[in-house]
């Protein structure tokens, strides 16, 4: 026996090789291993004990310390609530739905951001997911509602436009009295703008201004408080302005039209009380 293999024999009296060692081609480094350890160096492909180290270093790298030695294994789709809250846990879902402090829009109450969060914390959303969705869904509204303004107002031109012509004369004093009704009634600029919304901007019109002339045929008497609504001085010294700018409303008062001076002097008593 030579002097090295008497070596070998004194540190290890077995005969068998160390994990690490082989015994020649018939015996892979990892043979004196576990049979789960084996099988997992098989099939990573490791070729010797530094290429496993290696493998772990570079996890470390990609997970952190703290979290490569404790894999993240993802439940099943039907597996209960509380299991998939773990894994939303560990990639960084809040503890609660009000740590994540959603972007609210200027003006808006935040009860939306509320119910939101709620969502988000049940579906497991980071706090940097969360807070990106919320930016996007902000700027999206916001966009959308410019968009639908600028369409609305486009429209609502159109109308104006349209109604101008199907009116001609009479335009002006449609306007007032549909403003006279609105006065009358209490109707003010925020409900006015539902109303423009929903019936569109010349219905609307059209609506309060049959609504002020039936006022204006039924209250222009003797006597500024014996009508059912009034008429105002001012909307009946445009009415008068309106008639003298009108040539066949003109023609017949010139003409001695009963009706047509007994409404001027109704529009005057009205329009200059004494």
């Amino acid at each position: 026996m030579s002097e090295m293999q008497g070596s070998v024999d004194a540190g290890n009296p077995g005969g068998e090789a160390a994990p690490g060692q082989g015994q020649g081609s018939s015996q892979a480094w990892y043979g004196a291993y576990p049979e789960e350890v084996r099988g997992l160096v098989e099939t990573k492909g490791w070729q010797s004990p530094v290429d496993a180290i290696n493998s772990y270093s570079n996890l470390e790298k990609l997970l952190g310390a703290d979290k490569a030695g404790r894999g993240l294994v993802l439940p099943k789709d039907d597996a209960p609530a509380d299991e998939w809250g773990k894994v939303y846990d560990r990639l960084g879902r809040p503890k609660s739905a009000d740590e994540y402090k959603l972007p609210i829009p200027d003006g808006d109450t935040g009860e939306f951001a509320k119910v939101a969060a709620g969502k988000f914390h049940e579906l497991g959303l980071s706090a940097k997911q969360a807070q990106g969705l919320a930016e996007w869904w902000n700027a999206t509204q916001a966009e959308m509602g410019s968009s639908q303004a600028n369409s609305m107002a486009m429209n609502s031109e159109m109308e104006m436009e349209q109604l101008q012509k199907e009116w001609g004369p009479q335009y002006d004093a449609n306007i007032e009295a549909g403003r006279r009704a609105a006065r009358q009634f209490g109707v003010d600029a925020p409900m006015l703008e539902k109303m423009e919304s929903a019936l569109g901007t010349a219905e609307m019109l059209k609506f309060f201004a049959k609504i002020g002339k039936g006022m204006g045929e039924d209250t222009i008497v003797e006597g500024s408080s014996s009508g059912k609504f009034g008429i105002s001085p001012e909307a009946a010294r445009v009415r008068i302005q309106q008639l003298k700018a009108d040539p066949e409303w003109t023609a017949k008062y010139l003409s001695g039209n009963a009706d047509a001076k007994a409404e001027l002097e109704r529009l005057m008593r009205a329009g200059f009380p004494a």
